[in-house]
């Protein structure tokens, strides 16, 4: 019985994120949690940067939310970091379970000086990660093969290296192929 009546509170908290497309009171987002046969959860994050832990341990292939203006990170438990930006779903390479995540108003992260940076491998399976504009290197842990690195972020210049000493730099608005594909593993970002 008490199954029941969670998977029904659970089915009604997942129908009622479908909707949304502003933070709910006290400055918080749903995030969808979405693992093997579509078996999922959806837990609330605070948009100060207040960092949450995760404890379901269901393995997760995609994290989704239905909310603009906020951007979301997630670190797996088997070293995983995925980036959900506004209203998207993304997928988690490879699928884990998650255990920690942090989510900020999109103007607070431009205020913090970040950049977000998308890398997009084959069949466009493609990740997000915010890099600081200060020039510090920042690891990159997914180990997707990547054939381009995109930003929208115009008067920032990044510099990314791969697995096998590829460097990719890409500057303002700009798409760069990465010769030969490979796994990213950090990154530098500044103001041009």
């Amino acid at each position: 019985m008490k199954l029941s009546s969670t998977s029904a509170f659970v089915a009604a908290l997942v129908a009622g994120v479908n909707g949304a497309s502003i933070p709910r009171g006290h400055g918080s987002v749903p995030i969808t949690f979405i693992g093997a046969a579509n078996a999922q959860f959806t837990q609330d994050f605070p948009t100060d940067g207040t960092g949450v832990g995760i404890s379901n341990p269901l393995s997760i292939s995609h994290i989704a939310s239905s909310t603009d203006g906020v951007t979301c990170s997630f670190e797996g438990i088997d070293h995983s970091h995925t980036v959900v930006s506004g209203q998207e779903t993304v997928d988690v390479g490879p699928p884990q379970t998650q255990v920690f995540g942090v989510c900020n108003r999109d103007s607070e992260r431009r205020n913090r000086h970040e950049v977000l940076i998308t890398f997009v491998g084959a069949a466009n399976a493609q990740f997000s990660q915010s890099f600081p504009l200060d020039g510090a290197e920042t690891r990159i842990t997914n180990p997707l093969s990547i054939s381009h690195i995109e930003s929208s972020t115009p008067g920032v210049s990044c510099t990314f290296n791969g697995i096998d000493h590829s460097v990719t730099t890409v500057s303002g608005v700009q798409t760069v192929d990465v010769g030969p594909p490979q796994t990213q593993t950090s990154g530098s970002c500044h103001r041009i």
